[in-house]
């Protein structure tokens, strides 16, 4: 005869109800299995946390070192991560990978064009990897502010008094099983934190930037630069109009 789900677990705690030190070892095996190194992870988390924080704070090292490092990659989709690189973010070039990376180098300049002040704008820039993912796990982050606020190739820069950026990183990749072109998330906020700019870095020679695929980026606004470097080497450059 099936038992039902609910049936079996009201009958094993019925069963452990009638034995005490039955019922205090199952709890003894949660906390010590299950609770403990939950918390020791926690814990271990946020010392890395201050750790970064104090780092850069303090210059002992840049937003790049922290990015490259193998020690903190596990920290990337982390919003108190994140929120640490945003904070301590310069007009500087930086790059978001380290050189075990797989794909190809890029170096990726953007210059910003409008009206008003364009220096020290902040710059959130994130792209997935040379298997088209945003996850070190999957293709996409299934969570709250998913891609957006997880990606784990990502960084923040602030532009230079004339509305520059430049970072390096790998040529990222399409969506598996997509026919979407191959892009860069850029976005731009006022030192207030205003968002001035959501939008797209895209690539010329990117097989999947077809001409409708071209018309879609136009009226969306995305931009699309020309590589200018060798094919090992690559480099692109934007203008990017805020609006």
């Amino acid at each position: 005869m099936r038992v039902s789900t609910t049936e079996a677990r009201a009958k094993a705690r019925t069963f452990i109800a009638g034995y005490p030190s039955l019922k205090a070892g199952v709890v003894r095996i949660v906390y010590f299995f299950l609770i403990i190194p939950k918390l020791s992870f926690c814990q271990n988390e946020n010392a890395l946390l201050q750790q970064v924080d104090k780092q850069l704070s303090t210059n002992a090292k840049s937003v790049t070192e922290i990015l490259q490092d193998p020690a903190y990659m596990k920290l990337h989709s982390l919003t108190a991560f994140r929120e640490v690189i945003k904070k301590n973010a310069k007009p500087e070039k930086i790059t978001l990978v380290n050189t075990s990376e797989p794909g190809t180098p890029v170096t990726i300049k953007v210059k910003l064009n409008g009206k008003g002040s364009l220096a020290d704008l902040l710059v959130y820039v994130y792209h997935t990897d040379n298997r088209g993912w945003y996850s070190d796990t999957g293709a996409h982050v299934l969570m709250r502010e998913g891609d957006r606020g997880h990606a784990r190739l990502f960084g923040y820069m602030r532009t230079d008094h004339d509305g520059n950026i430049s970072f390096n990183t790998i040529h990222p990749q399409g969506y598996p099983n997509s026919d979407l072109p191959q892009h860069i998330h850029l976005e731009v906020f006022e030192k207030n934190g205003t968002n001035l700019l959501i939008t797209e870095l895209l690539f010329d020679d990117d097989t999947r930037l077809t001409a409708n695929a071209r018309k879609r980026a136009s009226q969306e606004g995305f931009v699309i630069a020309r590589n200018a470097g060798s094919k090992q080497m690559q480099q692109y450059s934007y203008l990017v109009a805020l609006r």
